[in-house]
């Protein structure tokens, strides 16, 4: 029986010189391709000018946008960390072409990613601004309802060992207990104690407790010790999300200290979400932002709280709260939080918010709003594929009609030339 013929890959193939656009490399339908037409890049970089030096003598500096790019792809894709962001970024065409790199130029080095992190961007608005420009785009889509709010909070990792923990002198400001005992007064009476050596002592050396109010981390200080019964303890952050449940669209995130009551932040997630165009008529979270004074800011900034009440709390305001949770809104705000907000720090946390890649408060910020963007630019991509006009179909279409009118084009001026050539010859 005779073998049917076949070509042999040897591999040189690989090595022939090809003229290639790598343009024409990623498919129309792209994610990248996608969500480059949804952003405003020259306004990120007018957003992004005033933290760079005018230009002089040396090398060029990196467009800001395309390390805006960077962030969004980490997120886009949840990798681990920027150096493999890079790594991947090397043979991935898609991604090149989003950055605006060629397929030969070198792709900049992660110690100038962390340096405009850290440095550049870290009390810039550039991220915050992209968000909110996102966030627009997803209320003028009709994906926002507008009315109701759910907020929860998640711990997220910090970027700091055990290790890093050292004993203070004193216990230091904000312990989170809420008793005052974390607070030294300033300029307070009287000498502070002599320091001197313990006594000998014999027996098992005692355990030694830490807690917020009598160490800090020297790496990451913002990182707070956190200790569950049945876990491990850890040095985390803590992130607040607030989330409008029409299509799970992540409307403010805000990353703060893991100490204190988690409804400190209610009144600041409310003046950002009204800020954005939400209106905040009805709140949704669970009881551990209830206490009488987040019903009390609730009640001023004219928002409903649909918040259960702890279990002990017999005040007004709680009394109150339970009557609300008993109604049907507050039932259906109960399964909203628990289907909606809580599924948005699932998707946080696999959109690269699981651990905090920089040190401090801020810098997880920053983490956190590039994380929301990717998540609301993925809202954007999945409605214009639900309404079958959006950015998939459309892009095909008019490709494609360049490719014909070119075509034709080329074949109008082939004609010409062979006409003129002819005329030429001819002598008419």
């Amino acid at each position: 029986m005779a073998l049917a013929a076949f070509a042999v890959r040897s591999g040189e193939e690989t090595r022939q010189m090809q003229v290639v656009c790598l343009d024409d490399l990623v498919p129309a339908d792209d994610d990248f391709r996608r969500i480059e037409r949804l952003v405003d890049w020259d306004h990120v970089r007018e957003t992004a000018r005033p933290f760079y030096r005018a230009g002089g003598a040396g090398r060029h500096g990196i467009d800001p946008a395309v390390l805006v790019k960077l962030a969004l792809v980490l997120a886009w894709r949840g990798l681990p960390s920027m150096r493999e962001t890079l790594r991947v970024a090397q043979t991935d065409v898609s991604i090149r072409r989003f950055l605006g790199f060629g397929l030969t130029e070198r792709l900049p080095d992660h110690s100038t990613f962390s340096h405009a992190q850290t440095k550049r961007f870290a009390d810039s608005s550039v991220f915050e601004q992209l968000f909110t420009a996102v966030l627009r785009q997803c209320t003028e889509a009709g994906l926002v309802g507008g009315r109701r709010l759910l907020i929860d909070g998640t711990h997220i990792e910090a970027d700091a060992a055990l290790k890093s923990l050292r004993a203070e002198l004193e216990p230091i400001d904000g312990d989170g207990d809420g008793d005052g005992d974390g607070i030294v007064p300033a300029g307070s009476a009287g000498p502070r104690p002599a320091l001197k050596l313990a006594e000998p002592r014999s027996g098992p050396t005692p355990k030694r407790v830490a807690s917020n109010a009598t160490a800090v981390s020297q790496t990451d200080p913002d990182a707070k010790l956190r200790h569950k019964p049945g876990h491990r303890k850890h040095l985390v952050h803590r992130g607040q999300v607030a989330v409008d449940p029409k299509a799970r669209v992540i409307v403010a995130v805000q990353a703060e200290p893991a100490t204190g009551s988690e409804a400190d932040c209610l009144t600041d997630i409310v003046t950002r979400a009204r800020f954005a165009g939400h209106a905040v008529a009805e709140l949704a979270a669970d009881a551990g932002y209830a206490s009488q004074d987040s019903y009390t800011a609730l009640e001023k900034l004219k928002t409903t709280a649909l918040i259960p009440p702890q279990p002990a709390a017999k005040h007004d305001a709680a009394v109150r709260a339970r009557e609300r949770m008993r109604t049907p809104a507050g039932r259906d705000a109960a399964l909203d939080r628990q289907a909606h907000a809580e599924g948005a720090i699932a998707e946080l946390k696999r959109h690269g918010a699981d651990r905090a890649r920089c040190r401090g408060t801020r810098l997880v910020q920053l983490q956190m709003l590039a994380a929301a963007t990717a998540i609301n630019l993925k809202r954007l991509l999945n409605a214009a594929d639900a309404a079958g006009n959006g950015q998939t179909g459309v892009p095909a279409v008019r490709h494609a009609a360049i490719r014909v009118l070119t075509r034709a084009l080329i074949d109008i001026l082939t004609e010409i030339d062979r006409l003129t050539t002819t005329d030429l010859s001819t002598g008419s």
